[in-house]
């Protein structure tokens, strides 16, 4: 007499990037949002902080007289400026997609 086959269940699998289940029995699509409101609050959010962390750095700067901190405030208020910079340009990246998006 032949066995019957069990029905195979559709095997699972847990991405380790956004730790949604993927189904292997279907294709797995998921649709991702790229430009979500979290990834837009927090690059506003560090583009604030990094801005007024280098206003800072650069009036620090500005207010001591021995050379040592004058230097290191100056060039810490050049490095905050160019991360905010970075921060800046992702966030238009972010609106950009957003708006298409849509």
């Amino acid at each position: 007499m032949a066995k019957k086959r069990a029905k195979r269940l559709a095997r699972r699998k847990i991405s380790r990037r956004t730790g949604r289940v993927v189904s292997h029995s279907r294709g797995g699509s998921i649709s991702h949002l790229r430009a979500s409101s979290r990834k837009l609050k927090i690059a506003t959010f560090n583009l604030i902080l990094f801005v007024v962390l280098g206003v800072l750095s650069y009036v620090l700067s500005k207010s001591f007289t021995q050379s040592i901190y004058v230097n290191l405030f100056y060039l810490l208020s050049f490095l905050f400026g160019f991360v905010s910079l970075a921060f800046f340009i992702s966030l238009l990246v972010l609106l950009i997609l957003r708006s298409i998006g849509k």
